[in-house]
Parts: structure tokens; C-alpha cells; sequence
């Protein structure tokens, strides 16, 4: 499934590309289905920046049905991320499931790009393919029953937690700005 999410935000390109390259963590206060991130590995290599990051999502807003099947290992994964800043401010992403094999596969971009010296906008797309039938614990049969239900969840939630980022992007650095960090 090919999703995709453009949302401005009102600071300069430079100051958001560089949050969420470098500062990602900060972040998860501001994001409602993101309960920690951990950066595992950071490297660079000329203008490239290699981020691998561990996140752990919530349940919260999961069917009741799916969400006895959503362990906090389920819940969690590999951020596999290669962050550019030459022309435009970009990053190539491929997401890892922490448990379950191959539960999905999911790669994309996110593009940061300068409207006015001081707003941005931030582009999310990306491809996404669930596999119910691998989620531990789920009986073969009623995984197909349970596709559906996963795929509805996953559709419904993906591009409102897109758009989560760039406004816990904004919010983020609205506060900084606010207390005089900036």
C-alpha cells in the first residue's frame, strides 16, 4: 500500500530537517503513538548521516480485538534511516519489524523542503505491505479474518501519525522558541 503525507510547518527547513535527523528523540513527547525512541548507531560519511533508531509504539488506539495480540515487541521497530542534506534536505527510511520475522515491509522518504526562509514543508511517502499471518501468537485461520481488521487499522492510523510528526515537529520547536532555547 503506497501512502503518502505533505504538511507544513512553520520553521526554517534547516532547523526541522535537522531536529529530526539529530534529534528525533525529542520528539516523543509530542507524538501520541510513540512511547520511546533510541538511537542505536550514528555514523557519518561525507554528507550522509546513518541513523539506525528503536521505536516502541502504543495500542492504545488499536481495535480491542488486535490489541490482545500486540505485544510491546510487536509494537516495536527498527528505523533504518540514510539522512542527505546537499540540494534538498532528504532521507531514504526502510522500517524492521523488532519481533516476528517478517510481519511487514515498509521504505519511503521523507523530503524537508524551504517554502519562505521561515516555513517548511515535510514530505512522508512510502510503501507499506503487512503480513497478519506472521504476528505471533495469531492462529493461521484467524488471520485472514484478522487481515482486514490489521490492514483497516494500520490504513485509518498511518497518515494521521505522519501528520503527528510534523506537528510534533512544530510544537517541538514552537516550545523551544517559546522558553528562549532556540
Amino acid at each position: 500500500m503506497r501512502f503518502e503525507c505533505v504538511d507544513e510547518v512553520r520553521h526554517s527547513a534547516s532547523k526541522v530537517f535537522t531536529l529530526m535527523r539529530d534529534e528525533m528523540p525529542s520528539l516523543v513527547p509530542y507524538l501520541d503513538d510513540v512511547q520511546e525512541i533510541v538511537v542505536t548507531d550514528r555514523r557519518q560519511e561525507g554528507s550522509s548521516v546513518y541513523v539506525t533508531s528503536l521505536w516502541r509504539g502504543s495500542a492504545n488506539k488499536a481495535p480491542k480485538l488486535v490489541q490482545k495480540f500486540l505485544s510491546p515487541e510487536v509494537l516495536s521497530w527498527t528505523d533504518h534511516a540514510t539522512w542527505n542534506q546537499v540540494e534538498v534536505c532528504y532521507a531514504t527510511w526502510r522500517l524492521e519489524p523488532k519481533v516476528g520475522g517478517r510481519l511487514f515491509e515498509c521504505s519511503g522518504t521523507t523530503t524537508v523542503r524551504e517554502k519562505t526562509p521561515e516555513s517548511c514543508e515535510i514530505q512522508i511517502e512510502g510503501d507499506l505491505r503487512i503480513y497478519p499471518e506472521r504476528l505471533p501468537g495469531v492462529p493461521r485461520l484467524l488471520a485472514g479474518g484478522l487481515g482486514g481488521k490489521i490492514e483497516s487499522f494500520v490504513v485509518n492510523l498511518l497518515v494521521p501519525n505522519i501528520r503527528d510528526m510534523a506537528r510534533g515537529v512544530q510544537s517541538y520547536l514552537d516550545d523551544l522558541k517559546a522558553q528562549g532555547s532556540e
